[in-house]
């Protein structure tokens, strides 16, 4: 599902980016196309209403044609980039007037090539030539009224495009390259981009599910208790009430389990929604001292020492109650975690504008691997995820899930087997 996602994204934005950049390229081509042409075409048709004289004598056998003499504006002009112009009667190569010594059957050629056209593009000698037909005035000694029509004498003009056809080609292969190469990049940086997109959704989704199954375990299992204590019940039919007690003491606890599983639950899912926390300044060193007293008892139980360096008159913003909460989970996690004999450090004190409070105990410490994950939901270090504690695995992402809706931040670190739990909010 997610290599799909991933592999659609990866399309999407090559062929976004590629249909962007192939009207870009066109656009940059057919600009410079219609600039090039249209400049040849201009230069042509200044050209072509020039009047050129033959200067080439053409070889043996070949009329040159008694031409009027040129005068200064009709000379050959460099500046135009004409190459040559053949003279035409009735058809008829007749002259030449060429910037280039080409031998006459070259000329030839290009008469020939050109042919009844008017205008149009050949190849010759290696190179691109635009031309076109214009009027010619007639020989010295011809009366131009007396000729059968306007267009027997003709001069072919030829402009050498060859530079121009250069350019073009060599654009498109610039943006055939560039092209290339940018969709090589794309589909690199595409690639990187898909794979960060895509893995905090696979990570969610494998979140959800893992929850979902791990929820559906720990409900599972006081389910099965009170059916198993219903079916001893319902076996035991003939007896009393109160000579089966046991059974329906187990059966409330069973579910007084699943009640709190269902609380942590409903709180954790109003967690993701939006902030609507009580946040207002309270005593943080009176909730920390009224806490840690709640605990000493069933820390004593447990054999477990505590110590406490609690600064007096601290004022924190956030829900009193919550942060209470959060201290109950902390030393609650702490306790089961200590050895007998252990202890536990309970600290507060005040850092620039924050409040700062620490749950240090002693014990095997968290390790390297574990460490990152203690704040996911139903997490615990032990691989096989045992209830042995008697909790969920819900506690410390509870803990996290009320820090975070208080504008605070909570850590874990685990060092030469002490753990410390920090909880940072703001001052009031």
């Amino acid at each position: 599902m997610f290599k799909k996602l991933r592999n659609n994204m990866m399309l999407f934005n090559m062929l976004t980016v590629s249909l962007v950049m192939l009207a870009a390229f066109t656009v940059i081509y057919l600009v410079t196309y219609s600039n090039i042409e249209r400049e040849n075409q201009q230069r042509l048709k200044s050209v072509s209403a020039m009047f050129f004289v033959p200067n080439h004598t053409p070889p043996a056998g070949v009329t040159n044609g008694d031409l009027e003499p040129p005068t200064a504006s009709e000379r050959f002009s460099v500046d135009y980039g004409v190459s040559f112009v053949l003279f035409v009667k009735d058809g008829r190569l007749e002259n030449v007037n060429s910037q280039l010594d080409f031998e006459y059957s070259v000329y030839r050629e290009a008469f020939e090539k050109a042919g009844a056209a008017d205008r149009g593009k050949i190849t010759l000698a290696d190179r691109e030539w635009l031309f076109a037909v214009a009027p010619a005035p007639p020989p010295k000694g011809e009366n131009l009224n007396r000729l059968p029509g306007d267009m027997q004498y003709n001069r072919i003009v030829f402009l050498d495009i060859t530079n121009g056809t250069r350019i073009l080609r060599t654009l498109m292969l610039t943006l055939t390259s560039v092209g290339v190469g940018v969709l090589l990049a794309l589909f690199w940086l595409s690639y990187r981009f898909a794979l960060r997109a895509v893995k905090p959704i696979e990570e969610s989704y494998n979140k959800q599910k893992r929850f979902i199954a791990d929820a559906s375990h720990e409900l599972r299992t006081p389910l099965a208790i009170i059916g198993a204590n219903v079916d001893a019940i319902e076996s035991n039919g003939e007896e009393s009430v109160d000579s089966q007690k046991e059974w329906f003491e187990y059966i409330h606890a069973a579910l007084n389990r699943t009640g709190r599983l269902l609380d942590d639950l409903l709180y954790l899912a109003k967690s993701d929604g939006p902030k609507n926390e009580d946040n207002l300044p309270f005593d943080l060193s009176m909730v920390c001292d009224r806490v840690c007293a709640s605990m000493e008892a069933v820390l004593y139980d447990n054999g477990v020492s505590m110590e406490t360096d609690i600064e007096k008159d601290v004022i924190a913003v956030a829900d009193s109650e919550k942060i209470s909460q959060v201290f109950y989970i902390l030393l609650d996690n702490a306790s089961k975690y200590t050895p007998p004999g252990g202890k536990i450090l309970f600290t507060l004190t005040r850092t620039n504008d924050r409040a700062v409070a620490g749950v240090t105990n002693s014990g095997d410490g968290i390790g390297v691997e574990d460490l990152p994950k203690v704040f996911d939901r139903f997490y615990r270090t032990d691989a096989s995820r045992s209830t042995e504690t008697g909790g969920f695995g819900l506690g410390l992402s509870i803990a996290k899930a009320i820090v975070d809706r208080s504008g605070g931040v909570i850590t874990a670190e685990s060092r030469g087997g002490l753990t410390t739990f920090t909880v940072k909010l703001k001052l009031g």
